[in-house]
């Protein structure tokens, strides 16, 4: 390692990712309530649960799927939700931001190889 690189320190700089009492309800279901998190950078964290306890939900907020129906979210600094303003996906994923949506569907006409590389492109 050259003398002037070091390794990220979590204490660097302000958190990376930023959740502060987000909440998503659709109709009378609350599928997530006040969620609040602080990722530092440099920082591998994760969201566990059981099934229906809102991850998906929260993660296509941080995305800019869902429109939370309040609290603020914040990456790196920016403003990805506030309020009633909410950065487009295609904005939040110039930030560094995707997801990608599960799809288990094989293609019934493509070998075993030939599915796996389709994830190529």
């Amino acid at each position: 390692m050259p003398a002037t690189a070091r390794p990220a320190s979590h204490a660097d700089g302000p958190p990376l990712l930023v959740a502060s009492d987000v909440s998503k309800r659709f109709g009378g279901l609350v599928a997530v309530d006040k969620v609040s998190l602080s990722i530092p950078r440099g920082a591998i964290a994760a969201v566990i649960g059981p099934n229906g306890a809102g991850k998906t939900t929260f993660f296509n907020m941080i995305a800019g799927i869902y429109q939370p129906t309040s609290g603020d979210i914040r990456y790196n600094g920016r403003v990805v939700v506030s309020g009633r303003r909410k950065m487009r996906p295609d904005q939040v994923m110039t930030l560094g931001i995707a997801r990608t949506f599960q799809n288990i569907r094989l293609f019934a006409n493509m070998t075993v190889a030939e599915n796996v590389l389709v994830g190529m492109h």
